[in-house]
C-alpha cells in the first residue's frame, strides 16, 4: 500500500509518471537513489539509465510523493533502514536498465527486501499473458 506522507530514512518512495510509477529509495530531501539517465532528462533512455543520487525535488519533478506502507509479512522480510541505504549506495552508477527485469521498482525492492521484484511488470504480464 502507498500513502501520501513525509518519508523517513530508508523508505521506498514513488511518484506517478502518468502510465507508470517511478520508484526510489529515500535517505534525505537531498538524497534519493533511483534509476535515471544522467542529467535528469524527462525521457528514460535505457542505454544511459544508471542508479543515481538526486534531491527529492529532482526525483518528484513536480509530482506527488507516495511512501510505501508495509504489511506484517513484508515487515518480516524488510531490511533495517541503514542496510537499505547502504545497499542503494553500493549500486550507484550501475546500469543495465531493463523494463522487464531491472527497472526502478526492481532496484527499490532489492534494496528493501534483498530481491528484485516489480509488481508493475507482473501486473502487465499477467494482463497480457494471463500469468507468467
Amino acid at each position: 500500500m502507498w500513502v501520501k506522507k513525509s518519508p523517513s530514512f530508508g523508505d521506498q518512495i514513488r511518484v506517478s509518471r502518468g502510465f507508470y510509477f517511478h520508484h526510489g529509495i529515500y535517505a534525505t530531501d537531498k538524497s534519493v537513489y533511483h534509476f535515471a539517465p544522467p542529467g535528469q532528462t524527462d525521457a528514460l533512455d535505457p542505454s544511459t539509465a544508471r542508479i543515481i543520487e538526486t534531491s527529492l525535488e529532482e526525483f518528484l519533478k513536480d509530482g506527488t510523493l507516495e511512501v510505501r506502507v508495509y504489511t506484517e509479512e513484508e515487515l518480516k522480510k524488510k531490511r533495517p533502514p541503514k542496510e537499505i541505504i547502504e545497499c542503494a549506495k553500493s549500486h550507484l552508477g550501475e546500469g543495465n536498465y531493463d523494463i522487464v527485469s531491472n527497472n526502478c521498482e526492481h532496484f527499490s525492492n532489492l534494496c528493501t527486501f534483498g530481491a528484485k521484484e516489480s509488481n508493475q511488470v507482473e501486473a502487465v504480464l499477467s494482463f497480457l499473458f494471463g500469468g507468467r
